[in-house]
């Protein structure tokens, strides 16, 4: 079985193939959008963990 026929199958199965393509950009941006602000909010916390422990020192 070819990948694609594999895709196929997969998306018919779960229902992915009805999902429209203007949902599917904007879930898209969304996702990344989260995923920038959950790094930018790890480095923004690490940081602040950082700079506790050299003022407790």
């Amino acid at each position: 079985m070819k990948i694609e026929e594999a895709w196929i199958q997969a998306s018919e199965t779960t229902g992915v193939d009805l999902i429209n393509v203007e949902i599917g950009t904007g879930l898209t941006l969304l996702l990344i959008f989260f995923e920038v602000a959950w790094w930018f909010g790890l480095g923004l916390f690490l940081k602040s963990r950082v700079n506790s422990k050299s003022d407790d020192v």
